[in-house]
């Protein structure tokens, strides 16, 4: 299951995290339990649920379903003489064993507990048919057309994670509970209903105008991954090497459904290869259902994913990224998470970890090393951003509410890190070996995270309990700091490196780990690999020359902050000549921290050279952003024309930096007449446009609410855009475009601008703007609610906790539980201190763009006068620094000795 390809997203994140304890501490880490949160065990199993036969009949006007469940089990001990399943908000009518005979049951808030008669044996299985009908809140789902929404299709659909799947029909819900499973479903003639395994049977009933699909799922799995999605659907049909690969979708489709998903016969067939177990169900269909509440679901041979992935051929070069990797990812899930499950949602990353860690490997297999580290760097910074802005926590963690709640940044990339870590650490052939090992012993097994060590351990005779004890059950990375010196007389270099972080039992450790470190010298680039076990090292090595540039960690293969800066000549060296494209991009971030002349037109170079990779320009582009000099805003100018978009994309958001009517007015050339070809350029530059808070930005903002744009991202940009400008006009458009009946990312990204806007309007139109998104914290659409929790967070009122209070009482969606309580939480707690720092930061940010001004006008004014005179004394000192033996470095401060 996946959140990430949310429906504005075009691209894997972009960004950047640096800092440590301190830092974290400062932006306010809280622990992961919330008030009331307990240690979950898993639970007691008295049977063991063998096959489920499910039989739906539905009434779509009236979301109700009629259901039979037929459930065969066998005691796992003598004298059982109750069996109690699931059952949440379901009218049982009756339960027979198999024979017909009748047995007594009672219904409690959330199980059916049928008297079985006598005790039972293990010997025997038993039977048990209940008849029923429901119309569930949770679980299964029907999308009808409405006012608001007249061409919504008419779609039934379910999703069992992690624990709704009892909402219709009684089962023993709990994912180390696996079973083979059947589903018979009576839909509309003309739909087509999906479900788990191979289709057994396929009738239709022209008297009553319905049609009966039998699916069949052979081989076990539990109850959360059983599916069913039904409509009239477009069906698109592949292969891959014998396995038959669908995707449904909306009427007319086809062609989107190819762009959405149609590297999935590869998928399937390099996963395969490279686990060394062949894919292992029926069929692998992927079905785009409108409204869904998740970005994808993996259920077994039958995936669910949200129809925002489906695109036009103009968002393809801004969104094929994004639909690929929650296409591997969902499909690797069926040998993680389908084929393998863990036993207990505390253990949820050996599913999630695995699944995220894939669609990067995918990534390597298609674009390459240099992206594939890419990609592993996005998902570190992912991750860093939680660690330090909300929680610290273990990767096995049984203390929550209910499970969604660790579905997090530490269970997916966190996780996907770690095992990266492990497959350097093992090297590939051992690590290849150990994931075959792990999935061809437990396959159709639940298993816990011992299983996966032990597993490593049979298959490369590696002992990894060092390695599973400091990243797996603690929390936390290393936060190293580190420096260099060089020896020319004895040609050595010397690198110092420091572990800043402080070990506790719970979460953090000194960290052992290899890590590579590289030099560039007159013969090339050059890697050793240390072995870090204490707080603080020292590192020496002999070298031929002394090195250009000097790269701790050069790949990116070791989670970490690092702190480190060697200076400006070696920054720039390395943005050119570093093998690693991560590397290049990590000295691209050094040098927008500098913010030097020499720094700004070395980042300016690299944007601006066609022949340098788009992530590692769209990354160059960010650091100048930062930089906030007129020289960097003037490099992000020169290049707006860019190609490819995703480069642009980058320019446009970083301009959003400047405020100034130079950058607004380059922004505004994104939106003018049609626009740029891209819609989420065009996005990128509404939303930065909002931030430069110029005058003119109101008129242009307005103008583009309405164009035409994939899932309507130009608009939402445009909204979020009006929502930076803190121009208060915009509260009544922003209120308007957040009703219902508004496409959802539009509403979305009102609300989200209504939270931000707010705070700069007049206490009449805070009031307005905080009981507008009181209603909408329980509005019909689940991100609409999560936003609006966010927005109200972000208005810093207290009187707003009584509301989210309510709503997390309340609630039936996990998410907006956590999410509620989360954000009563930092209102009780006054996380920040109102408009007093608000205005501070405000001013702090304008003095440290108008001191950047001043510098660069300084740094002018002295090249004119003094240029010549300033290159005789450098090209003196560097004969007088070459005969003395010394290395040398540049800094903002000048040079000096190292």
């Amino acid at each position: 299951m996946t959140e990430r390809a949310g429906a504005t997203g075009a691209s894997r994140g972009e960004g950047e995290h640096c800092g440590g304890q301190e830092s974290a501490a400062a932006n306010g880490r809280r622990d992961f339990a919330l008030p009331g949160d307990r240690p979950v065990w898993g639970r007691d199993r008295p049977m063991r649920i063998e096959h489920l036969k499910l039989e739906f009949d539905f009434d779509i006007d009236r979301r109700q379903v009629r259901g039979i469940a037929t459930t065969t089990f066998r005691p796992r001990q003598e004298g059982l003489r109750e069996a109690v399943f699931d059952a949440i908000e379901l009218d049982v009518e009756s339960v027979t064993d198999g024979g017909g005979r009748e047995l007594p049951f009672k219904v409690g808030d959330r199980e059916l507990c049928i008297d079985l008669g006598r005790a039972r044996s293990p010997r025997r299985s038993i039977t048990t048919v209940v008849r029923y009908h429901c119309r569930p809140r949770r679980g299964l789902y029907f999308n009808l057309p409405d006012e608001g929404y007249p061409n919504r299709p008419t779609q039934i659909w379910t999703q069992g994670q992690a624990e709704d799947s009892a909402y219709y029909f009684p089962v023993f819900d709990f994912p180390g509970e696996k079973f083979t499973s059947e589903v018979i479903a009576h839909v509309p003639q003309g739909w087509t209903a999906v479900s788990n395994g191979r289709l057994e049977s396929r009738s239709e009933n022209r008297r009553r105008r319905r049609a009966t699909w039998h699916w069949k799922q052979e081989r076990p799995h539990p109850a959360y991954l059983i599916t069913l999605t039904a409509s009239e659907f477009e069906v698109v049909e592949h292969d891959a090497d014998g396995v038959p690969v669908q995707y449904c979708g909306p009427k007319g489709s086809t062609a989107d459904l190819e762009r959405a998903f149609g590297r999935t016969p590869e998928m399937v067939r390099y996963f395969a290869e490279k686990i060394g177990v062949p894919y292992p169900w029926a069929k692998y269909v992927t079905v785009a259902i409108h409204d869904f509440i998740f970005g994808g679901m993996e259920n077994t041979s039958a995936t669910t994913m949200t129809d925002t992935l489906l695109h036009d051929e103009r968002a393809h070069q801004d969104y094929a990224e994004a639909a690929d990797s929650i296409t591997s990812h969902e499909l690797a899930h069926q040998w993680f998470g389908d084929l393998l499950t863990c036993r207990e949602w505390s253990h949820g990353w050996l599913n999630e970890s695995f699944a995220t860690y894939f669609d990067a490997l995918f990534v390597e297999h298609q674009h390459g090393w240099d992206r594939f580290r890419y990609d592993v760097q996005q998902k570190t910074q992912q991750y860093l951003a939680e660690d330090s802005e909300a929680y610290r926590r273990p990767m096995v963690l049984n203390v929550y509410s209910e499970p969604i709640d660790i579905f997090d940044r530490h269970l997916y990339e966190r996780g996907s890190v770690i095992l990266d870590m492990l497959r350097t650490n093992l090297g590939d052939d051992l690590w290849w070996r150990a994931i075959n090992r792990y999935v061809a012993k437990h396959q159709e097994q639940d298993v816990l995270t011992h299983d996966f060590q032990r597993a490593i351990e049979e298959a490369t005779g590696r002992n990894m309990d060092w390695f599973f004890q400091q990243w797996v059950w603690k929390g936390g990375h290393p936060e190293f700091k580190a420096s260099y010196q060089w020896d020319g007389a004895n040609r050595l270099a010397t690198v110092q490196l420091k572990q800043g972080q402080k070990p506790d039992d719970q979460l953090t450790s000194i960290y052992r780990t290899p890590m590579e470190i590289g030099f560039q010298t007159q013969r090339g680039f050059q890697r050793f690999t240390v072995q870090v076990t204490d707080a603080e090292h020292s590192f020496v090595f002999p070298l031929d020359s002394e090195p250009e540039f000097v790269s701790i960690d050069p790949a990116g293969r070791v989670l970490k902050t690092l702190e480190f800066k060697p200076g400006e000549a070696q920054l720039k060296k390395r943005l050119t000549d570093d093998p690693e494209a991560v590397g290049r991009i990590e000295a691209a971030k050094g040098l927008g921290k500098l913010a030097s002349p020499g720094a700004i037109e070395a980042l300016r170079a690299a944007l601006l050279d066609e022949g340098t990779l788009d992530y590692v320009r769209a990354e160059v582009a960010t650091a100048l952003g930062k930089a906030k000099s007129e020289a960097a805003r003037d490099a992000l100018v020169a290049g707006v024309a860019a190609k490819p978009s995703r480069v642009r994309r980058a320019i446009a958001a970083a301009l959003g930096n400047f405020r100034d009517e130079v950058a607004a007015k380059a922004l505004a050339g994104f939106l003018q007449g049609r626009g740029d070809p891209s819609y989420y350029a065009q996005a990128a530059a509404a939303t930065a446009l909002g931030k430069t808070l110029r005058p003119s930005a109101y008129r242009a903002l307005t103008r583009v609410i309405g164009r035409p744009s994939h899932n309507e991202v130009i608009t939402a940009g445009a909204l979020a855009g009006l929502g930076s400008l803190r121009d208060a006009r915009a509260i009544d458009l922003l209120l308007e475009q957040a009703d219902w009946g508004k496409h959802p990312n539009i509403r979305r990204a009102a609300v989200a601008a209504l939270g931000e806007l707010a705070p700069h309007a007049d206490e009449a139109a805070r009031l307005r703007v905080r009981e507008r998104l009181e209603q909408l914290i329980d509005d019909p659409a689940l991100r609409v609610q999560l936003t609006a929790i966010h927005a109200l967070e972000s208005m810093k009122q207290p009187a707003a906790v009584g509301a989210l209070n309510g709503l997390a009482g309340r609630a039936l969606d996990g998410r907006v539980r956590r999410t509620a309580r989360t954000a009563a939480r930092t209102l009780s707690e006054g996380a920040d201190k109102g408009e007093e720092v608000k205005s501070l930061r405000d001013e702090l940010e304008q003095l440290q763009q108008e001191n950047q001004r001043l510098k660069d006008r300084l740094t002018n004014i002295e090249t004119r006068l003094d240029g010549s005179k300033a290159a005789t004394r450098a090209s003196n000192g560097a004969t007088a620094r070459r005969a003395a033996g010394t290395p040398r470095t540049t800094t903002r401060a000048g040079r000096k000795r190292t």
